[in-house]
């Protein structure tokens, strides 16, 4: 089916949003983001990240609506009924994932995560078609139309992608049939992907350099993705066809601009006391949720802020005392008149945990000093906190440029757009972890001695514990690279074969019961035909190089290929 349209969807932390271009498009001006917010007197490049579901899990609103509709039900006190997301992609960070997963709504009631992310993405796109065709004159195109493309974190597991895939399958976006119609693009690759064909004017900086990064062969950079909830981090190198290496292996830490909000958050608790504030969140979540809204702006700020304080809040610290005398030994802060003003000094403070983390990833990159990065560009929307910018410049502006794109919040969405286009302006990848597969081996006394073991048909003892090593951490491979293992049947009459993915953070694996080695996946292929026992042959091929891993699975003995799905998911 003939793909007329490119849509973006930045599935964020904090917010989300999208963008389209169409198939003939040419050039970056011809990508779209439409604005959020103007009802609510906002006018956003993304919507938050916030959905809402009446008491039996219907779906009714998302970003600015989800938030405006919750707070208007606070009013007639059926919100306590209804189940409000926000924040929830970092659910999938650094965590087992698994089909039945379920994640908690902000008052407390669960459901499961499949539902609350496919429902997300069913919206973005529904809103995508639906504004197009207001673009186009009427003309209505549907989702089989589209190649849709996800942005995830570079620092994702794989079984967090796959989660997502099956969220976009239930969305409705693509069909398992036609899977070649979703592509993902890793964040710190897509926004790189842009910026490296910005011109100079383009970026904020001190001074300019004179031309594209893209213009530049050689030139080395590093990409540092401050979102809401993650930062992320690459390092490439242009070559000498505009196209990009990977360096080092994405890296990155939960320190996005939302551990900032939480240290704001709990200054507010140790000011008013613990029990007052989570009654305050507990019986008021409308108010809770505005005040978190009004915490996530004032990062933008570089001054004396006044942080609006939410009635219920004042009523039930009058409860107990005056409300000025809450701050009367609080230093860097103030009362007045309804508000809660910070000194520049202590806002500043809020951000120390987060810059903390981000100088030690940072710093253990440029450990490796072969690495030679001349620029650092900083992109995501925590990018737009001066604090931010300023920090990355004091810490590392003597050891390279510093550079933010202006709107560094909209760069991922245009990037993705222009990697879906042409996936292959990335040439080379780094793993960031060692992969292989659990194998058999004849049992060797010498090399398995306490290995587990088992005895076959023909009274044959193996070991069953051997690590099959397809990639090690660090190697640099192609993106059209493909890795093969070949296997036969240790049983005679055998009908499939189960191989098992592991990784591990070691470079060298021997065995899958080592320390640090974590089973992440599996695959079983068939094998009906029995014939020739243990003579048939079974040859897989794994493409590590592409944004999610793929698998096409041969009898050599048939010859039949087909493409083998890998499963990443753990089970319950």
């Amino acid at each position: 089916m003939a793909q007329f349209l490119y849509i973006a969807i930045d599935f964020g932390t904090s917010y989300s949003g999208y963008a389209f271009s169409f198939k003939t498009d040419k050039h970056l001006e011809q990508i779209r983001l439409p604005s959020w917010g103007m009802n609510q007197s906002q006018k956003t490049f993304k919507t938050p990240t916030c959905i809402l579901f009446d008491e039996e899990q219907n779906f009714q609103k998302f970003g600015y609506d989800a938030m405006k509709t919750y707070t208007q039900l606070m009013k007639k006190e059926t919100a306590k009924k209804h189940y409000l997301f926000e924040h929830f992609k970092m659910e999938l960070y650094n965590k087992k994932i698994h089909r039945g997963l379920m994640i908690t709504a902000s008052n407390g009631k669960r459901m499961e995560a499949i539902k609350v992310f496919s429902e997300s993405l069913r919206y973005l796109k529904d809103h995508a078609l639906d504004k197009i065709e207001q673009n186009t004159q009427g003309r209505k195109f549907i989702a089989s139309d589209v190649t849709w493309v996800l942005t995830v974190p570079a620092i994702w597991h794989a079984a967090a992608k796959q989660f997502m895939r099956e969220a976009a399958v239930e969305a409705g976006l693509v069909t398992d049939s036609t899977p070649e119609r979703l592509i993902f693009a890793l964040e710190p690759e897509a926004a790189s992907v842009f910026c490296k064909q910005l011109p100079s004017d383009r970026f904020i900086a001190e001074g300019e350099y004179e031309e594209k990064l893209e213009q530049q062969p050689g030139s080395r950079y590093m990409v540092v993705d401050c979102g809401g909830g993650t930062i992320d981090i690459t390092v490439h190198e242009v070559l000498d066809d505009g196209k990009l290496k990977e360096l080092h292996a994405a890296s990155g830490n939960d320190m996005g601009g939302q551990s900032v909000d939480k240290n704001i958050m709990s200054f507010l608790k140790d000011v008013f006391s613990e029990d007052i504030f989570e009654k305050f969140m507990r019986e008021h979540p409308s108010e809770a949720l505005r005040l978190k809204y009004d915490i996530a702006l004032i990062k933008c700020c570089d001054d004396v802020v006044r942080l609006s304080c939410p009635y219920s809040l004042q009523d039930l610290a009058k409860g107990i005392q005056s409300t000025e005398s809450y701050f009367e030994d609080v230093e860097g802060a103030v009362w007045d008149d309804g508000g809660i003003f910070i000194e520049q000094e202590k806002l500043k403070s809020f951000f120390d945990t987060s810059f903390s983390a981000i100088e030690s990833t940072i710093n253990q990159i440029l450990k490796n000093t072969e690495l030679k990065i001349e620029y650092m560009l900083l992109v995501g929307g925590y990018a737009e906190c001066p604090f931010l910018r300023n920090f990355m410049k004091e810490q590392f502006g003597s050891v390279c440029k510093i550079l933010c794109p202006e709107q560094p919040q909209a760069v991922i969405l245009k990037g993705a757009i222009l990697y879906g286009k042409t996936p292959s302006v990335v040439k080379s990848r780094i793993s960031a972890l060692t992969y292989g597969f659990k194998t058999s081996r004849l049992f060797d006394e010498t090399k398995h001695r306490g290995k587990n073991k088992y005895e076959n048909t023909e009274g044959k003892m193996y070991c069953r514990v051997c690590f099959d090593q397809l990639v090690s951490r660090g190697e640099s491979f192609k993106c059209d690279e493909v890795r093969t293992f070949v296997t036969c049947p240790l049983n005679p009459l055998q009908t499939s074969i189960k191989f098992t993915f592991y990784s591990s953070e070691k470079q060298e694996v021997k065995f899958t019961d080592e320390p640090m080695v974590e089973e992440i996946g599996s695959l079983l292929v068939n094998m009906p035909n029995t014939d020739k026992g243990k003579q048939r042959k079974v040859r897989l091929e794994i493409k590590f190089g592409s944004t999610e891993m793929q698998a096409t699975a041969t009898d050599l003995e048939s010859g039949e290929t087909r493409t083998t799905k890998l499963d990443f998911m753990s089970k319950q």
